[in-house]
Formats: structure tokens, C-alpha cells, sequence
């Protein structure tokens, strides 16, 4: 590690001492940690609230009803059967990873990779705890650099991120440069291509702090926050509580009387803009992107669907009704579903043969994906359909 503290010193990248020595123990408290469990639903990380009962083999429940507390998607699967095994399958339910507890150390240790010009070329090892490190031999020796944590479902990629101390003392988060793709591939991360490094954490990955850092542990997490080099208060995976809120009140009545009224948000006022609000808080909505992205469509925007489906004709003269659980059904993965079954979607509100419906005139009962909604391909071969339907022009 102190070679690595002088290699880093000798950077034109400088860092000053106290940075170096905070990097040695975050690296350190990395190394002694054996084991960093995460919580996928954890009791212990409900809190409970005062006068909430412990029963043998549940999670406390809040009888506060002006105060939910999350309950863990165990306690919501115990009358949602169905959607909890459903979810389980789902991209939702694997965001957010410790490296440890996957295959990517297998997938890793024992591999190099030429991380382009300006960089170098990694090789990675794990320890006995089979925690994952990489190193940069043309940078900084034989010295290891820590990848902890993981995002993303795999199915499409999943790529790595360690937390580091910044300049100024704020938490910077390294997003690899390398990702694992859902072949087994290893490639550049998306949208790593182009960039190089503009301080010296960054031969590593791109760095990211303060809100956008945080964000990306809020969309990857049902709950967690960035502190220090750690997320702490981690609950993680998107769970049932991340989109419908804490359950506790629905678990005290459901358990009161069995037919709690019905839960969404725990709003009455639940409606089609909330449910756009609420997808589009982590898939991206318009004030995500700039006027220019919105004004020329780059393919890059095709990843954020909510974008592309506010502008299309299908939204706009479905009086606004349109939104995402139209055609997709949130427990579901979109792996289990046919084309034939996003068809029959399209085919709800254009059928030929009734009057108030718009059916299409090249072929009005087959392709309607391929035509109006093709897979576009973004970065490193990921493609993801486009969901601005129209009439494309190209």
C-alpha cells in the first residue's frame, strides 16, 4: 500500500498526504472486513416504532399509521405469493450487488484487460475472503485497488463500483472502466469509450460525487446512502417498498381484518401521472436530459423509455392515460413474455374494424415492435427498444 501512496504522489495527478493516508485506510477497512453482507429485505434494517410487537418469525410492524416503516418484501410476499416469486426473477430484484457474493470474482480473478491508450491494461485477483481487486501495473505497481460493490441485473451488464475519499474530503464513486455483460463478456463499460482519465482515481473508472453519486445508490437500492466509503442503511435491490412505499400500515390493517383497502403508494390519489413520476425517477424523465438530447433524439436517449414515451402519439391522444404498466407488468420480467403478448397490447387500442380505433394500414396485425418500436443498439452492443412509437422515418 505505501508504494502505492508514493506512486500516487509522483502522479501529475497530485493528492495531498492526508488524502493518501485516507486512501490507505479505506483500502485497509476494505481488506479486514472478511465479509460485508447485503440486506435484500433484512428486519434489521427495519426500525420499529414505538409499541410495535415483536412476533416470533415476523418483522415488527408500526402501529403508528402517520409513521410506515418498511417491512422487507418476505413480509409482503406473505400474501403476495405470487408477485413475490415473480419479482424475484426480475432485473428489479438484482441491482445491487456485494462483488463477493457473485460469480463475477470467478469471472474475474486471474484475467487482464487492455483498458485502452492512457490507461494500460488491468489485471485482476482475489483474496481468501474472495473479495475482488484490480491492479494497473504501468500506473501503480503490483498494488491493488478494491472493487466492492456490483449494479446492475446482468441482464444486461453489471458494473463495479468502489468509494474512495475525494480532494476535499467528499466520497467519490469510481464506476469501473470494465463491465460483465450478460454473454460473460468483458468490455469496456458503457460510455467509457471516449473518456479519459482526469485525476488519478480515474485510471480506474469514472468518478461521480454528491447528488449523482447518491442517485445511483438510490435507483440501484430499495434504501441506502452514501458515507463515507460505505453505503450505509443499505437495503438492496429495487423491493416491493421502493415503488409502493413503506408497508407496515398495510401489513397493521391486513392483519386486522384481511382486506386492507387497496394499497398504491399508500395515495388514493394514485393516477397515471404518479405512476410516470415514479418509473420515470430512475429511468429518466425530460428534465433528466437537456433541451438539445430532447429536441434531436440521440440513440443514447432510447435507454431512458419514459422520455421517449411521453413525446409519442400513442400517450398524447390517449388523453395522458397511457403509461408504462399499460403494456408491461412490473412483477414480470420482460423475459418471460413473448412478442406475440406486446402485440396484443398494440392491438388494444388499434384494431382494424373499430371505429374509434387507429389500425395500421401496412399490416395491421403483426410487427408492430420491429417497425414502431425497433431495438436500437447504444453502446458495447446493449439495444433497447425505443419507445418514442411513431411512424419512423428511417
Amino acid at each position: 500500500m505505501i508504494d502505492l501512496m508514493r506512486a500516487l504522489v509522483s502522479r501529475t495527478f497530485y493528492l495531498p498526504i492526508a488524502l493518501l493516508v485516507a486512501i490507505s485506510i479505506g483500502i485497509a477497512t476494505y481488506n479486514r472486513n472478511a465479509s460485508s453482507p447485503i440486506a435484500e429485505n433484512d428486519a434489521a434494517h427495519v426500525p420499529t416504532a414505538p409499541g410495535g410487537d415483536s412476533v416470533a418469525g415476523q418483522v415488527p410492524v408500526a402501529t403508528n399509521p402517520s409513521a410506515p416503516t418498511l417491512v422487507g418484501r418476505k413480509v409482503c410476499g406473505e400474501c403476495h405469493a405470487e408477485n413475490y416469486q415473480r419479482h424475484s426473477q426480475h432485473g428489479h430484484a438484482q441491482t445491487f450487488h456485494d462483488v463477493a457474493d457473485t460469480d463475477l470474482v470467478a469471472k474475474f480473478a486471474g484475467k487482464q484487460f487492455d483498458a485502452g491508450e492512457g490507461y494500460g491494461t488491468y489485471q485482476y485477483q482475489s483474496d481468501s475472503a474472495g473479495k475482488l481487486f484490480v491492479t494497473l501495473e504501468s500506473q501503480f505497481g503490483d498494488e491493488p485497488f478494491p472493487l466492492p460493490y456490483a449494479l446492475g441485473s446482468g441482464q444486461h451488464a453489471q458494473t463495479m463500483l468502489t468509494l474512495v475519499p475525494g480532494l476535499d474530503g467528499q466520497t467519490e464513486g469510481i464506476e469501473h472502466r470494465v463491465s460483465c455483460y450478460a454473454d460473460d463478456r468483458i468490455a469496456l463499460t458503457p460510455g467509457h469509450s471516449k473518456k479519459k482519465p482526469r485525476s488519478t482515481f480515474e485510471f480506474f473508472g469514472d468518478a461521480s460525487r454528491g447528488q449523482p453519486l447518491q442517485r445511483c445508490i438510490y435507483c440501484h437500492t430499495t434504501r441506502g446512502a452514501v458515507v463515507g466509503e460505505t453505503v450505509q442503511d443499505l437495503i438492496a435491490n429495487v423491493n416491493c417498498e421502493k415503488c409502493h412505499g413503506a408497508g407496515s400500515e398495510h401489513v397493521r390493517l391486513a392483519r386486522i381484518n384481511g382486506k386492507p383497502p387497496p394499497y398504491s403508494i399508500g395515495e388514493e390519489s394514485w393516477d397515471t401521472e404518479s405512476e410516470l413520476q415514479l418509473c420515470g425517477d430512475c429511468h429518466r424523465l425530460p428534465r433528466s436530459v437537456t433541451e438539445k438530447e430532447i429536441r434531436e433524439y440521440p440513440d443514447l436517449l432510447v435507454r431512458f423509455q419514459p422520455i421517449g414515451l411521453l413525446r409519442s402519439r400513442c400517450y398524447l391522444e390517449s388523453n395522458r392515460e397511457l403509461k408504462c404498466t399499460t403494456c408491461h407488468n412490473p412483477h414480470l420480467t420482460i423475459q418471460e413474455l413473448d412478442r406475440t403478448d406486446h402485440v396484443r397490447d398494440c392491438l388494444r387500442c388499434h384494431e382494424s374494424g373499430k371505429e374509434a380505433h387507429v389500425a395500421c394500414p401496412v399490416e395491421p396485425k403483426t410487427g408492430c415492435i420491429e417497425c414502431h418500436m425497433p431495438a436500437i443498439e447504444t453502446d458495447q452492443g446493449l439495444s433497447f427498444h425505443d419507445h418514442w412509437i411513431r411512424v419512423r422515418e428511417d
